[in-house]
């Protein structure tokens, strides 16, 4: 009980106004974030579409060096995010633990998508990183480029008769279900928050964009696949 109390005050702490204009930035952060999200998987599924739109998109955001300035921003806006969001997430074991017990007990609907967020929050982290890391190692992106990255499977190993696995198909499946969840919930708790629209509303609307988001995203995954299986042998790109 002593450890609840102890967790409490840390989430609650107060520090006058300055709680208000911290909890405003993260919320506009966090809207920003989810608009980027969104425009960015109406992009990646343009592929669908056409793989020569999504190259024309592509070479559009270098001509005008679009991608050039709005990775770095957003980047920037991600750790921004995090550092506001971290004051009141629990970050060590115990207050993970103690945070779990309390979820438990109150079983409310909206407490454990604030579970969900905060865990979803390290995989979008950590797979955030690695997606900008292998995007950024095989510039410019093109809509071949991206289907070799996503096809890619791990190196077939002689002791399990030459098994190999598609691991970046698994990872963009999970990372995007993740990034949908966290960034779809995450809006809607904003809302929720500052009183803007009616919850069970928004929840219903939220949740059907997100199906929408994770649909178009499951299809240019398999859009991509279908392009690498037509590269060339090795994946060599002409």
């Amino acid at each position: 009980m002593e450890l609840a109390k102890n967790l409490q005050t840390t989430i609650n702490r107060s520090y006058g106004k300055t709680d208000l204009y911290v909890d405003l930035a993260q919320s506009i952060s966090g809207v920003l974030l989810v608009g980027f999200l969104w425009m960015h998987m109406l992009f990646v599924a343009t592929v669908v579409v056409s793989p020569e739109l999504f190259d024309a998109l592509s070479e559009g955001l270098d001509k005008y060096y679009l991608a050039q300035i709005g990775i770095p921003a957003t980047i920037l806006l991600i750790i921004v995010h995090i550092f506001l969001a971290l004051r009141r997430a629990p970050v060590r074991l115990r207050d993970m633990r103690i945070t779990y017990r309390m979820a438990k007990q109150m079983n409310h609907f909206d407490t454990w998508v604030w579970v969900g967020q905060v865990v979803t929050a390290l995989f979008v982290g950590i797979m955030a990183s690695i997606h900008l890391w292998l995007i950024l190692g095989a510039w410019p992106l093109r809509a071949a480029t991206s289907a070799a990255r996503v096809a890619a499977t791990g190196p077939a190993d002689v002791t399990w008769g030459g098994f190999t696995f598609p691991f970046m198909i698994v990872f963009y499946v999970i990372f995007l279900i993740a990034g949908e969840y966290h960034g779809g919930f995450g809006l809607y708790r904003i809302f929720v928050k500052w009183g803007w629209w009616n919850r069970h509303t928004m929840g219903w609307v939220l949740k059907g964009i997100t199906v929408i988001i994770v649909g178009l995203g499951i299809a240019a995954l398999y859009v991509f696949t279908q392009i690498a299986a037509n590269l060339p042998a090795g994946g060599v790109i002409h």
